[in-house]
């Protein structure tokens, strides 16, 4: 039997791995041909590649709190991390095109690693503190040019299920741009890829918007505090789910 579920995990795997290369090659095709990144990956990420990984992997997103979010706004989302699976989760339950902050070597993948930088997903050197800095000033332009932007601050999967401490960088961005936070809550994701597995499970994603944190509620905290603020806001909202 195990044999029989390994193969069929195998099947997956490939299905996933063909689709989102082919949606890759798509987008870097549409976006170079008109420069309507937001409306290429919002079409691309929410309508056409999320539904599929979610189908082939026989996984429901359910999302709530869809009325928290200000569609026409400019913000930064923040959300936990506990899977590979987070991604797809967010891509299938967000109405808006985000650009993720994502760790460099993301950027060597063929295809993947094309598509993010042709639609102008922000990269950072975890390794170089000057170049990471760098990096999240450009994401704080990004923003105020009009894009929304996400990152997950605990930096790397959660090994156990708990959520971590959130890093600054994001925070910083917030507070040094007086742009807006989106905390993101994820729960379920752990289940259907299991931090140091291969396996790919069946189940029931849960993502919540919560509400926008607006800078006047930070203008006197520190970047600490916000990130803590942030992070309360999800856990709670988490245990509710």
């Amino acid at each position: 039997m195990k044999y029989i579920l390994a193969f069929i995990t195998l099947i997956q795997a490939l299905l996933i791995v063909l689709w989102t290369a082919f949606c890759g090659i798509i987008g870097i095709v549409f976006i170079i041909l008109t420069q309507q990144r937001r409306a290429i990956m919002l079409i691309l990420e929410h309508y056409v590649w999320s539904p599929f990984v979610c189908a082939v992997a026989l996984v429901r997103v359910k999302s709530s709190g869809l009325e928290n979010l200000d569609r026409k706004g400019k913000y930064i989302y923040v959300a936990n991390h506990a899977s590979l699976f987070d991604i797809a989760a967010m891509c299938r339950a967000c109405p808006v095109a985000l650009f993720y902050i994502a760790k460099i070597e993301l950027k060597k993948i063929p295809i993947m690693g094309h598509y993010m930088t042709v639609s102008g997903m922000i990269f950072i050197d975890r390794k170089n503190k000057e170049s990471s800095m760098e990096s999240m000033r450009r994401a704080g332009e990004s923003i105020k040019s009009g894009r929304n932007v996400i990152s997950f601050p605990e930096g790397t999967r959660s090994k156990d299920g708990t959520i971590g401490i959130f890093k600054r960088g994001s925070f910083l961005i917030a507070k040094e741009n007086n742009i807006g936070i989106v905390p993101v809550t994820i729960k379920g994701t752990e289940k259907i890829t299991p931090n140091g597995t291969f396996s790919l499970n069946s189940g029931t994603v849960k993502v919540h918007f919560n509400e926008i944190i607006q800078p006047e509620e930070f203008q006197h905290l520190t970047v600490e505090q916000i990130a803590d603020l942030a992070r309360n806001r999800i856990i709670s909202s988490r245990d509710a789910l």
